[in-house]
């Protein structure tokens, strides 16, 4: 799915970043720790462009900035919580279905300048 980053929220305490992405009828909040940020070479800011699969087979992630690994924590309609490794992927929009397993795949569509 593509989206929008609409809002990035610092956790400095956790040194997380929250990014709100928003877009084909979804909202996603996505935490991610700064250092995965720094490594990849992405200062979010609103307004970057993003592509966000989730699928419950691996399959290949050369072509992808951030990629985790997890599992549903709650679900209720229209609604999905993930957790990969305490992280927390929070998925609102219609017809959510929960994975078993879940990969969260991530890139930039347009970089930052």
């Amino acid at each position: 799915m593509k989206l929008k980053v609409a809002k990035v929220e610092k956790y400095d305490y956790a040194d997380v970043a929250l990014l709100v992405m928003e877009g084909e009828g979804l909202t996603a909040s996505l935490e991610v720790p700064i250092k995965i940020l720094e490594e990849v070479g992405w200062r979010p800011v609103a307004g970057d462009e993003v592509e966000l699969v989730l699928e419950e087979e691996l399959g290949s992630t050369d072509e992808w900035d951030i990629v985790m690994s997890g599992k549903p924590l709650k679900a209720s309609e229209g609604k999905i919580a993930y957790t990969f490794g305490g992280l927390l992927l929070t998925v609102m929009g219609p017809e959510q279905k929960p994975l078993e397993k879940v990969y969260l795949k991530l890139r930039r569509l347009e970089k930052v300048k």
